[in-house]
């Protein structure tokens, strides 16, 4: 891109180093997120307790993130940062950026239909019983997927485009060209498919903790389970601290993926905002770099926390 040019200099006498650096970073996020997400895929499928439709969503996600780890991280990236250039070609990068686009916002996408999905079993536990059938997940996973390529297919035929970001070794959003296809590709872009999800995300959690404060401790798990024996009466305390915990788990995942992803969002409102100027390709890459972290911090996350996971590792 032009805009990259007036740096060239820079790019050019950039340290060795700090493009080893770079490729080693994504060779271990890249691989870290593969195993890790492999392990969530095969402990959730394998574990009978764990093969519930609500974990379909679960499962999804990590299958969104190793799809993600897999083309961000080893190898095309890390080899194009070793030889310090992209090594894949235009077409190769349209798709890699399709790829990384597709999976990122599927990824948030599941992170919506979770927080959904949290927030009608902490708030209405009942109405879940006759709604948690594989059918149902089957429609989630065609509007999270659907809902995902629908925003990352433009670039490639015309609306928006995918084009080399800072140091030329990745691909993205073309989120410095000022015509006006481009300005609004990603303003609709980063309003439907990353503001709103987000904005769904927060009235869950606040709606799941209303509905906590209002059962008020020490009788909020009484008041849960009054209301759930209604229609179970297998239903009890410990039932309800475990989905208290994993929703906290879930909460975190979330939180996880907003402080990856937020600083790339930031920088790429301020360059289609019109301050192009002030993104040189350090501030273009290292938001990148924190977003391609992504994938691995929710199977750490599950090892840590969930307690069923837990029990199952």
């Amino acid at each position: 891109h032009p805009h990259w040019w007036r740096y060239k200099a820079e790019i050019e006498t950039t340290s060795e180093i700090f493009f080893l650096f770079l490729g080693i970073y994504i060779t271990v996020v890249g691989f870290l997120g593969i195993v890790g997400n492999s392990t969530v895929i095969y402990i959730f499928c394998s574990t009978a307790s764990l093969r519930t439709p609500a974990n379909v969503l679960v499962i999804n996600l990590a299958v969104c993130d190793l799809i993600f780890s897999s083309v961000a991280g080893f190898p095309m990236t890390s080899l194009s940062c070793f030889w310090q250039k992209w090594l894949w070609g235009v077409t190769g990068c349209k798709w890699y950026a399709f790829l990384c686009a597709a999976t990122g916002l599927a990824s948030i996408n599941c992170l919506t239909a979770i927080s959904i999905d949290r927030y009608l079993v902490i708030t209405h536990p009942f109405f879940m019983l006759d709604k948690s059938s594989f059918k149902r997940v089957l429609f989630n996973m065609i509007v999270i997927w659907g809902w995902a390529v629908i925003w990352a297919m433009p670039p490639l035929f015309g609306w928006g485009d995918y084009i080399m970001e800072g140091f030329g070794v990745s691909c993205t959003f073309d989120y410095l060209t000022r015509t006006w296809a481009n300005i609004s590709f990603n303003y609709s872009l980063i309003s439907f498919a990353f503001v709103v999800p987000l904005f769904i995300i927060v009235l869950c959690y606040v709606g799941i903790v209303r509905e906590v404060m209002r059962c008020g401790r020490p009788k909020e798990q009484q008041c849960y389970v009054k209301r759930f024996n209604r229609y179970n009466n297998r239903a009890d305390n410990q039932n309800f601290r475990q989905e208290i915990q994993i929703t906290r788990v879930l909460a975190c995942c979330v939180v996880s993926f907003c402080v990856c992803w937020m600083p790339y969002a930031i920088v790429t409102q301020i360059a289609i905002s019109g301050f192009q100027d002030l993104v040189n390709p350090y501030m273009a890459e290292i938001p990148v770099m924190l977003a391609k972290s992504s994938a691995i911090w929710n199977p750490i996350i599950y090892a840590l926390s969930h307690p069923r996971y837990i029990n199952a590792l």
